[in-house]
C-alpha cells in the first residue's frame, strides 16, 4: 500500500510541472501542425499612488436617538461646509452611508437586553489628489469633529496605460522565453498565434488613521503622511508557432 500511495505522488508531481512549465511542440488537436511554443510571461512596473481616498466618520451618542442625530447633523454640517473650504476643484466629497443603532446592556440571563441611549454615524468619503495636502485635510476633519477615519487607500490615475506598459513586458518576456526553447531545438520563432492577458496590481499597505475627536483648545497636530510606491503586474499566456 505505502508503494503504490508514494507512485501515485509522484505521478501527480510531474502533472503539476508539466502544468506549470513551458512547452515545445504541437498542440493537442494539431499533432500533425508547425511546432508551437506555449509559454508564459510576467511584467511589473513601479509608480508612485497620485490619489488618496478616505472615510470619514461622525459619530454622537446620546440617551435619545433624535438627540443624537442632531448633534451629528450640527457637527457634519460644520465638517462639510470646512471641508468644501479646503478641498480643490479636482478633488471630491460624497456621503457613503448614516446609520442610528441603538445602545443595548444585557443583564440577567433570559432577561430582554435594555436601551441605554441611541448612536449615530454619518459617514463620508473624500477623494484627494494633490496628496501633499492630505495630512492637513486630516487635521481638519479632527478639528471639525470627525472621531473615526478609515485609509488612506491609495489608486493611480494612470493606472490602464501602466498594466499596459506591464503587459507588454510579460509578452517581451514570454517571446524571450520561446525563443530560447526554439534555439534549443534548431528552430525559430515564426509568429506569435494567440496570447491571454492578465493583469492585476499588489497595492502598497494601506496605512490606516483611526482617531478621537480632538479636544476643543487641542493644538494642531501635524500629520504627516508618507507614499510608497505601488507594484502593477500583468501576465500572459502565449502560443508562438516556430520553423
Amino acid at each position: 500500500m505505502l508503494v503504490r500511495i508514494q507512485r501515485v505522488f509522484w505521478m501527480m508531481s510531474l502533472l503539476c510541472l508539466a502544468a506549470t512549465a513551458p512547452t515545445l511542440g504541437a498542440e493537442e488537436g494539431h499533432k500533425h501542425g508547425p511546432p508551437q511554443a506555449l509559454v508564459s510571461g510576467e511584467g511589473q512596473v513601479l509608480a508612485v499612488p497620485d490619489i488618496a481616498k478616505l472615510q470619514v466618520v461622525i459619530l454622537t451618542e446620546a440617551p435619545q436617538a433624535q438627540t443624537a442625530a442632531a448633534e451629528n447633523a450640527k457637527k457634519a454640517e460644520a465638517f462639510v461646509a470646512a471641508a468644501k473650504k479646503f478641498l480643490q476643484p479636482q478633488d471630491a466629497l460624497k456621503s457613503v452611508g448614516y446609520r442610528i443603532v441603538p445602545l443595548q446592556t444585557y443583564g440577567e440571563r433570559g432577561k430582554k437586553p435594555a436601551i441605554t441611549g441611541y448612536r449615530v454615524s454619518n459617514n463620508f468619503q473624500v477623494t484627494i489628489k494633490d496628496l501633499s495636502r492630505l495630512g492637513d485635510f486630516i487635521d481638519l476633519a479632527v478639528r471639525q469633529g470627525v472621531n473615526e477615519m478609515h485609509g488612506p487607500f491609495w489608486e493611480h490615475s494612470r493606472m490602464d496605460v501602466l498594466i499596459q506598459e506591464a503587459g507588454v513586458q510579460a509578452l517581451q518576456k514570454a517571446k524571450d522565453m520561446a525563443a530560447a526553447l526554439a534555439a534549443s531545438q534548431g528552430l525559430k520563432i515564426k509568429r506569435l498565434q494567440r496570447v491571454s492577458f492578465r493583469g492585476r496590481t499588489v497595492p502598497v499597505p494601506r496605512e490606516e488613521a483611526r482617531m478621537l475627536a480632538a479636544a476643543p483648545n487641542s493644538e494642531k497636530i501635524a500629520t504627516p503622511m508618507e507614499v510608497g510606491e505601488q507594484e502593477i503586474r500583468a501576465a500572459v499566456d502565449a502560443v508562438f508557432e516556430l520553423e
